[in-house]
């Protein structure tokens, strides 16, 4: 009699995209690092051990080996040992998350009259209760980030993106006080309302410090999330996210801006960085 061979139990993401654009253009976006950062990252390059490095200002990185590039067909990716959140946290006695079971990210291209079929696996996900806020975020990042790369591939491709980002640390709100506070008239909601925001309607926000932005609601997940586009600012994205992952809450604001002068979104993260710091005073 042999012993039995324990495999712990995990659970997957999988969803599905069809983007207007040759197979050809999606396999870029999806293995070159210039163009990843043009719908993913913030940043993205190649460690000096091959492996490919994704990260947001050098806060959060991904490592990740490539096991599998079979052009225009299947890329798969694998995570290396850790995800890691490189900026200290007040309340945080951890900031990364050690991946006892590796996942690994399948992307699968079908090419069909001219468009592309992007389907998506990402798998490995520990079944424990622990991992689930984890699964639930990426499950829920993964969503957005496909409609970015596709937002990006049929009105931008081949354009740089410049980012406007801040993120902040909340000590003394939970997410659902923070939200409140955030979309008020005090913060972003300065003239507007969004109790009847829905995906596919349409918004406006003009901030206290009086940065707009109009367009199409593409997520709105109170006290998660809210994505759209930024119809004003070249029909980029505008996205806004609560997390509490890491052992801490955080706010994180996103304009995804092409064709837009960086010196202009520099001032616009400026603006944003000293209203959000005012979001627990």
């Amino acid at each position: 009699m042999t012993d039995a061979i324990f495999k712990p139990k995990t659970r997957d993401i999988e969803t599905e995209v069809e983007i207007n654009a040759p197979v050809e253009a999606v396999w870029k976006a999806l293995t070159d690092a210039e163009e990843l950062t043009r719908w993913f990252p913030l940043e993205a390059g190649t460690n000096p051990d091959g492996t490919l490095r994704m990260s947001w200002r050098d806060e959060f990185c991904w490592d990740s080996r490539i096991e599998i590039a079979e052009p225009n067909r299947h890329f798969r990716i694998a995570s290396v040992e850790r995800l890691a959140d490189q900026q200290p946290a007040p309340d945080a006695a951890e900031r990364s998350v050690t991946v006892a079971q590796p996942t690994a990210t399948d992307f699968f291209l079908e090419a069909r009259g001219g468009k592309t079929v992007l389907r998506l696996v990402h798998s490995g996900f520990s079944a424990d209760a622990e991992w689930d806020a984890l699964y639930d975020g990426t499950r829920r990042g993964w969503k957005f980030q496909l409609w970015s790369l596709r937002h990006y591939l049929e009105n931008h491709r081949e354009t740089p993106r410049e980012t406007a980002y801040v993120r902040v640390f909340l000590n003394k709100l939970s997410r659902q006080e923070a939200w409140q506070r955030l979309f008020s008239t005090n913060m972003l909601a300065c003239d507007s309302r969004i109790e009847n925001l829905r995906p596919g309607g349409r918004y406006a926000l003009r901030t206290a410090d009086g940065d707009y932005f109009e367009g199409v609601v593409q997520t709105f997940n109170p006290p998660q999330e809210f994505s759209a586009t930024a119809e004003n600012f070249n029909n980029g994205i505008l996205q806004i996210q609560l997390d509490a992952l890491f052992n801490y809450r955080d706010v994180n604001f996103y304009l995804f801006t092409y064709g837009i002068p960086k010196q202009e979104v520099s001032a616009i993260e400026s603006r944003m960085r000293g209203l959000l710091h005012k979001l627990e005073d």
